[in-house]
């Protein structure tokens, strides 16, 4: 693999006499294989020779997490070497050191920690999902409050039917002091409030303590839910480009957040099955209560998937609609979308409050407002159930108010 990628005899050599050369080798085709990029692979194969050295690998050996770590740390503090972003560099150091590591059979995972009190959140989430279909940003979101609260009451109340209404208190207080907004305590209260409320179910602690959590009023509608000028989002979409697998990718993603207003989960959970060329519709699954809506698929969004389908995305197994474009091949997660898309609006230089598809979703409602959809219209397109997460964008649109006022709300509200 070392002489199909790289032409020059100085750097083969290099790669040939560095330790691990069959391992290196044996990766490296195995790579190949499964689809890598030329690009990616000799990236790879560079990165392995930061590893070897500063692994200090001579021989094949059992690796560990925490070696791997602090290898991470000594390459983002080699100044010989020249990189981006500390952490992301980090970050990519430890991924592939692991990836290499675990592929031959020399990783030694530190043992996962045990989480506070066992597997209660966990028992409580899985229930969540099978009985009610939340979704799993919904589920994700809920555990890391979750076990911010247990993690805090654990060495403060070691069993936990124990637990009362002042230990509640006392955390809520702390994290005020830690200097959290009340929009952060009042979603706090919220997952507290549902775990708490379904423990008591259980009899895992005494009745009544969901009760008497106290959640700060914070308005439902924030200073700034309009989305930017349409000019804006289509100054973003003409800035994508056509030559790379993620600028193919990222077009089709932007113009699904833009047009439709789909939410971040809602385009991961995109398959490709959900896209019926023949009839020209596409489905979307929501994020919210789980409902199933199908639309006309507009030409200028089928017209990118079909692109990104042809010329980027990889041949692989997962039947999603947006993959990784390195292997292994799985979803691309919601918190990766929202690193695409806001990396290139602020390559434009849009400023916005929240940058991301969310503020793409607004721009979409904001626009239909202009052109004079009505609030009811709004919400069924935009998948809410509630008609004031539709109507609160108007207050900020002046210009738009003219065109609202012409539809009747009575017999919807």
């Amino acid at each position: 693999m070392i002489d199909s990628l790289f032409l020059i005899d100085n750097i083969r050599d290099k790669h040939r006499i560095a330790p691990l050369f069959s391992e290196r080798e044996r990766y490296l085709t195995y790579l190949f294989e499964i689809g890598t990029r030329p690009k990616h692979l000799r990236y790879v194969a560079n990165m392995m020779l930061h590893i070897v050295r500063l692994l200090n690998l001579d021989s094949s050996r059992p690796v560990g997490t925490d070696e791997i770590l602090k290898g991470g740390e000594r390459w983002v503090e080699d100044t010989s070497v020249c990189r981006g972003h500390r952490r992301a560099s980090s970050y990519t150091f430890r991924r592939v050191a692991s990836n290499w590591l675990r592929f031959q059979g020399s990783l030694v995972a530190s043992p996962q920690p045990v989480p506070p009190f066992g597997d209660l959140a966990s028992e409580f989430l899985n229930t969540m999902r099978s009985q009610r279909g939340w979704a799993l940003n919904t589920s994700r979101c809920y555990r890391l409050r979750i076990l911010n609260f247990l993690k805090w009451l654990q060495p403060r109340c070691p069993d936990f039917s124990n637990v009362r209404a002042i230990d509640l208190e006392n955390f809520l207080e702390a994290k005020r002091s830690d200097g959290w907004s009340r929009a952060s305590i009042a979603g706090e209260c919220g997952a507290l409030r549902a775990f708490l409320k379904y423990a008591e179910q259980q009899r895992w602690c005494a009745r009544g303590i969901q009760a008497g959590i106290s959640s700060p009023r914070v308005p439902r509608v924030g200073e700034n839910l309009s989305g930017p000028p349409w000019e804006d989002v289509r100054r973003l979409i003409v800035s994508i480009g056509n030559l790379t697998p993620a600028d193919l990718r990222a077009k089709a993603m932007i113009l699904l957040f833009s047009i439709y207003g789909f939410r971040s989960a809602e385009v991961s959970g995109l398959a490709l099955g959900d896209i019926d060329w023949r009839r020209g519709t596409i489905t979307v699954h929501r994020a919210k209560r789980g409902k199933t809506q199908q639309f006309p698929l507009q030409t200028e969004v089928g017209e990118a998937i079909a692109v990104y389908l042809e010329k980027a995305r990889p041949k692989c197994s997962c039947r999603s609609l947006f993959v990784t474009l390195n292997p292994p091949h799985r979803p691309v997660l919601g918190n990766t979308i929202g690193t695409i898309t806001s990396r290139r609006i602020k390559k434009l230089g849009i400023a916005f409050q929240q940058l991301g598809p969310h503020m793409l979703r607004r721009a979409c409602a904001t626009q239909l407002l202009r052109t004079g959809s009505s609030i009811k219209d709004i919400a069924d397109f935009l998948g809410h159930s509630d008609l004031r997460s539709v109507s609160s964008y108007a207050k900020f649109d002046p210009a738009s108010l003219s065109n609202v006022a012409k539809f009747s709300l009575r017999g919807v509200l």
